[in-house]
């Protein structure tokens, strides 16, 4: 099912829509675009945030449950869920939750991670102007969206092309029919050619196949590359794909259970009991991250771990895209 929506009536849909569900959606807080509620706030659409929206599926701290001691025996309260519609999702972020989906997915499956996605509505922005980072044509991962979504729009002159693709998003459009437009042929052509343009754009840009990559990663002096690297985890942390946490109990008798995101470039992270750390160099932690990117996650999802979306290169402070993986044992 296809539609046009003004984009005059981009806001009115929007607070529609936040009747009955939280509304999340780019809006600029102190100069950076960033994904947050919205209560009607200017939104900012041009770039993709340099936080990924994964924060509402896998939050930096997050409540599992919390427990209550009476007498030797404990109760326990879950942490309640919320409905909510993301919109401005970019392709590249979508298919980042494929990949976090069948990883949370398998045995045994992670209900705190589907509870949000099931109770969550994604309205994907495809990118007609890819930012100057991004390579995610060459993972076939956008510009335009080819992973499963509930509506896709397209920018065009004018409005969007909106295209459905769940019931959840033909019910947004047949609940709404005042808002959206038939889409026009010469609107579905404008839309086909702007995706396109921005698929000649990325082309030129370098970037390895998988088996050059696999090549790179065996082939590369790990330990100089340790050097250069800072070991801040500023990439881990703004990767929408990355997803290492610790569990924690808070509290005795009565207390909470929490997730925190943590990363596997930090030294603590892999290290065991009596002090034990199988990968206590920083050579060695990047080595497995990269490897996690392009040989574990796809044996395990059939999708890669890294998505394309350049963000690790935006937020580098050892600028490490300017050794990439050339340093060679």
């Amino acid at each position: 099912m296809k539609a046009f929506l003004p984009k005059d009536n981009l806001v009115p849909m929007l607070t529609r829509v936040g009747r009955y569900m939280e509304v999340v959606a780019p809006i600029e807080v102190e100069g950076v675009a960033v994904f947050a509620s919205w209560s009607g706030q200017s939104l900012a659409l041009k770039d993709n945030p340099l936080l990924p929206p994964l924060e509402f599926f896998l939050p930096q701290r997050e409540t599992i449950f919390r427990y209550v001691q009476d007498s030797g025996r404990y109760s326990f309260e879950e942490a309640a869920g919320k409905t909510r519609l993301i919109f401005g999702i970019r392709p590249c972020d979508l298919r980042a939750l494929a990949v976090l989906d069948s990883i949370f997915g398998s045995p045994p499956l992670d209900q705190i991670y589907f509870d949000k996605r099931r109770s969550t509505v994604l309205v994907a922005l495809n990118c007609n102007e890819p930012g100057e980072s991004c390579f995610c044509e060459h993972l076939g991962s956008g510009p335009k969206c080819s992973d499963s979504v509930d509506l896709q729009l397209t920018e065009i002159a004018g409005g969007y092309v909106i295209e459905t693709g769940s019931p959840a998003g033909i019910l947004i459009l047949k609940e709404h029919p005042e808002i959206f437009l038939e889409a026009s042929r010469s609107q579905l052509l404008e839309k086909d050619e702007l995706m396109k343009q921005a698929k000649e754009v990325m082309k030129d840009r370098k970037a390895r196949s998988l088996p050059e990559m696999k090549e790179a990663i065996e082939k590369a002096d790990w330990n100089a590359l340790g050097r250069v690297c800072l070991n801040c985890g500023s990439c881990t942390f703004v990767c929408p794909v990355c997803h290492c946490f610790t569990i924690q109990d808070l509290g005795v008798p009565d207390g909470e259970r929490i997730r925190c995101r943590d990363t596997c470039l930090l030294s603590g992270f892999s290290r065991i009991a009596g002090g034990a750390n199988p990968r206590a160099n920083i050579g060695d932690r990047m080595k497995n991250w990269y490897l996690d990117k392009f040989e574990y996650i796809p044996q395990r999802t059939g999708l890669l771990g890294c998505v394309g979306c350049g963000r690790c290169s935006r937020v580098c402070l050892a600028e490490m895209d300017r050794w990439s993986l050339e340093v060679r044992r």
